[in-house]
């Protein structure tokens, strides 16, 4: 082979939506979290436990935030509510306890139910200051890719309540506030919770995932406290009665966001058509956008139909030429189809987006070598030494350079 290559390699190419992110290690403690943490709970009219939740303390005094879904469910016979400050998050609170007065909000669109318990002390750690920039800010803090996160999630058997989580990636939801892809580091699943920063500042609420879900993954909306300050001031919106009989708004997983959250939950082989169909019913409720035919493309690839995945991912560049996501994911079917000529120039063009993305050099030189054009992938190799030198060592073990 020319210019010293001695051995053709095959398509070693992948997605970035599925490369590992520096973060911390599955085993790692999650630390000390859940200043602002409570139980809430539901009893019946005998005062029996039916329900025990996660919800999280506002920095107003008297107001909490929990999910919706799990209450709205009809079923549950509860008669009334109350809250508990758990700070150890022992699910087993040994402080007093405040009954809950009032629906505040009810917002099946965010999953979020704001509610007044009279006595309960505002929780000053209960909100992170606003990311600089993006729209993610409107939508509350935004942490990095790859950062490292605290979850506390539902009581589940023995199933410990905190655990470690890291930023997989955003998912662009069109006008909507946007999802956090996250990881579970104990694989134990999470139904319902919250997701704290490294300062133990709320950054996130765990939506209900579907039956079959997998258990390694959660994903979460971004924190929006803003409405607790005017709801303070408001009348109650949602009778507590309408609420305990599952005439509240309609559950969170049939909006075209939770639809779209069920979907990206959903990631067995034998699951991929189910998936599509979500993906399918948030086109027809919200029409198609980026994120969405991202996802879609991804899917498909995962699935092995690389032929349309690329025709998906094609679409996305049409419409965003600048997007670099775009481009290489396209460059990665385009390899797997064996179609490489045209996979070289869809990684070129995301490189020119991108010029220090170590990940698009290596995929480029493979795509070069397998064109036959190994003195433009000894190239990129150099270019790799200085971006990655553990990747760039790598390449050249395979290449043979």
């Amino acid at each position: 082979m020319s210019s010293g290559v001695r051995r053709r390699p095959g398509p070693i190419l992948f997605l970035a939506a599925v490369l590992c992110v520096s973060g911390r290690d599955a085993g790692a403690s999650p630390g000390p979290a859940g200043r602002c943490a409570c139980e809430l709970v539901a009893e019946d009219g005998a005062g029996r436990t039916l329900l025990q939740t996660v919800a999280y303390a506002l920095d107003r005094p008297g107001i909490l935030m929990t999910s919706l879904t799990t209450l709205e469910r009809g079923g549950h016979g509860w008669e009334s509510l109350r809250a508990a400050p758990d700070p150890r998050l022992g699910g087993a609170p040994s402080g007093p306890s405040f009954p809950i007065t009032e629906v505040l909000e009810a917002d099946p669109t965010r999953d979020r139910l704001l509610l007044r318990a009279p006595g309960l002390e505002a929780c000053a750690q209960a909100a992170a200051p606003p990311a600089g920039g993006g729209a993610r800010a409107a939508a509350g803090p935004a942490p990095a890719v790859g950062a490292s996160l605290v979850g506390i999630r539902e009581r589940d058997g023995y199933r410990p309540r905190v655990f470690g989580a890291r930023l997989e990636r955003w998912i662009d939801t069109g006008p909507g506030p946007g999802l956090m892809l996250v990881r579970i580091l104990d694989g134990g699943g999470a139904s319902t919770g919250v997701l704290l920063d490294g300062e133990d500042r709320l950054v996130g609420a765990i939506v209900p995932p579907p039956a079959g879900a997998d258990r390694s993954l959660a994903v979460a909306l971004p924190a929006e406290t803003s409405g607790a300050g005017a709801a303070q001031q408001g009348d109650a919106v949602v009778p507590l009665d309408s609420l305990r009989l599952g005439q509240a708004p309609r559950d969170f997983g049939a909006t075209p966001i939770g639809t779209l959250a069920r979907a990206l939950l959903l990631t067995r082989p034998d699951q991929v058509d189910q998936a599509l169909g979500l993906l399918d019913k948030v086109a027809s409720a919200a029409g198609e956008f980026e994120g969405l035919l991202m996802e879609r493309g991804a899917l498909l690839y995962r699935a092995g139909r690389a032929e349309e995945a690329i025709g998906v991912f094609a679409r996305v560049v049409d419409a965003r030429p600048d997007l670099h996501l775009a481009q290489y994911n396209l460059g990665v079917a385009l390899g797997v189809a064996g179609r490489h000529a045209e996979a070289a120039e869809a990684f070129a063009r995301a490189a020119s987006l991108e010029p220090r993305n170590a990940r698009t050099r290596y995929q480029l030189a493979l795509a070069l070598v397998a064109e036959n054009r190994g003195g433009e992938a000894r190239r990129e190799c150099d270019s790799l030494d200085a971006l990655d030198p553990a990747l760039a060592h790598e390449l050249r073990t395979l290449l043979g350079f």
